[in-house]
């Protein structure tokens, strides 16, 4: 998928964050986010499903992902989340 549009439904989903959670965000990755996006394409967050039922590029998904662990989870979630990351790739690492 093209970059540009992976910013579109990003930024999207930033709209719907809390403003506590979206002012943890730099404002020059949100400024950066919005400058690349692409102007033509258009994607809509619907309010009546959850985020996991939007629909969302696997590239989107990764790139909230990143948000998501460098601005907004605590240290403490952070270490929790790398030990499941830990923890899965020796499981799938294991069925090779």
């Amino acid at each position: 998928m093209d970059y540009s549009k992976v910013l579109v439904e990003v930024d999207e989903v930033l709209k719907y964050l809390s403003k506590s959670d979206l002012a943890k965000i730099p404002d020059d990755v949100k400024s950066e986010i919005r400058k690349n996006k692409n102007r033509h394409y258009k994607w809509e967050y619907d309010k009546t499903k959850s985020l996991k039922e939007q629909n969302l590029s696997r590239e989107a998904i990764i790139l909230l992902e990143y948000l998501n662990m460098e601005y907004l989870l605590t240290n403490e979630q952070k270490e929790l989340m790398q030990q499941i990351h830990e923890f899965n790739s020796k499981k799938h690492g294991d069925k090779k």
